[in-house]
């Protein structure tokens, strides 16, 4: 059983092959349905100037100026599928890191619209990316993505798809994520510590999320290991605040007995807490969540939440672009696995930036974190 006041050690996983077979062709696409996207390209920036002041900077930066044009003309398509804050941190990181490479950025949002989503990687492909990125909220999106990339004869990096991409077989660039399977055994441990043989409820974010069925499930089989409390039941809240908010209202009248909640995400979490606050019920209750973002670390801060699993979305787009641009250009072997770094924060831990990683781009950090574990994409620095 772990101390609810240490740490859990930062899981940095090492890449990993998987044996699947390549083919790739050529494929055209139409583009009657040109989704808004957004260009970002930082040669042209690097360029400007006197040639007498580039010299000046390259005399004094000389590994910047090295690492800046090292993927110069090579083309990122990124899908994002919706508007949340982790989606939008995600992509900050995967244009930062665009920018680091020298490599173009086109993004595209598909706002959880399946057909929207199909549109996009077709636009993509007819643009002439060189490897598609995409955060896709459902399994069948990433294999979608994958097929036609491999059609296309382009990279494919998938990342936040819990290794669905493992049941399927076409060859991927590379799939990136956190371990979510580990999450439900680090909440039952906290649980077991803390609130012992006190039951609890959960919200869930989406039910075709394949994060969230991850999550669920690992939480399911935890508690059932333990076997020192139950799961008193699973709500969703669909990522949204108020929603989420009216889930735990309805399970605190509904007297059902449990003590303690457990919430995907913090921005529901927030929510969440202030109305058992306007339910004058907070001090019966104590809650955690998932994410270790600045409204995570906020809540803990003024005592409110108790326990969080950090993540950073922002620091995983970074990771899955470099993942792109590294194996296309190097012609590495097909559908590497790369974890990402998770740790468990309780309020003590809330200010420590080895525990809680930046969501939005933070170059000293992020830097630092990439050279140590991730050392192929040093190049990039």
């Amino acid at each position: 059983m772990k101390n609810s006041k240490k740490i859990l050690a930062v899981m940095l996983a090492a890449a990993m092959l998987f044996s699947l077979t390549a083919c790739s062709s050529g494929k055209e696409e139409t583009k009657d349905s040109k989704p808004a996207a957004e260009e970002g390209n930082t040669q042209e920036a690097a360029q400007e100037g006197t040639s007498e002041e580039a010299t000046d900077e390259a005399a004094q930066e000389p590994e910047a100026q090295e690492s800046a044009g090292k993927s110069e003309g090579f083309k990122i398509g990124y899908i994002s599928p919706g508007p949340d804050t982790w989606y939008l941190r995600a992509e900050e990181g995967a244009k930062w890191a665009c920018e680091k490479a020298g490599a173009e950025f086109l993004s595209v949002n598909s706002n959880r619209d399946s057909e929207q989503e199909q549109t996009n990687i077709d636009y993509l492909i007819d643009e002439g990316v060189d490897c598609i990125v995409i955060l896709s909220w459902n399994e069948a999106g990433c294999v979608s993505a994958a097929e036609k990339c491999k059609e296309a004869g382009i990279g494919c990096v998938v990342f936040d798809a819990c290794g669905a991409m493992k049941n399927h077989d076409v060859d991927i660039t590379a799939s990136v994520d956190f371990d979510w399977q580990s999450m439900g055994g680090i909440y039952v441990d906290w649980m077991e510590a803390t609130y012992p043989g006190e039951d609890y409820v959960f919200i869930n974010g989406t039910v075709d999320s394949v994060v969230c069925q991850t999550v669920e499930a690992s939480l399911k089989e935890a508690t059932e290991k333990s076997g020192k409390m139950k799961c008193a039941d699973i709500r969703y809240g669909e990522y949204d605040p108020e929603k989420a908010a009216n889930e735990v209202e309805d399970l605190v009248n509904s007297g059902l007995d449990f003590s303690v909640i457990g919430v995907i995400n913090e921005d529901c979490a927030a929510a969440i807490i202030t109305r058992l606050e306007d339910l004058n019920v907070a001090d019966k209750y104590h809650v955690f969540a998932q994410n270790g973002s600045e409204v995570g670390a906020q809540l803990m801060k003024d005592g409110s939440l108790e326990f969080t699993i950090a993540s950073s979305p922002g620091l995983e787009g970074a990771v899955a672009v470099f993942a792109g641009i590294d194996g296309v250009q190097n012609a590495k072997e097909p559908n590497q696995f790369i974890a990402c770094p998770i740790a468990s924060v309780t309020p003590d831990q809330v200010d420590n930036p080895e525990a809680v990683i930046s969501w939005s781009v933070d170059e000293e950090a992020w830097a630092a974190i990439i050279r140590e574990s991730f050392s192929d994409y040093a190049i990039f620095f």
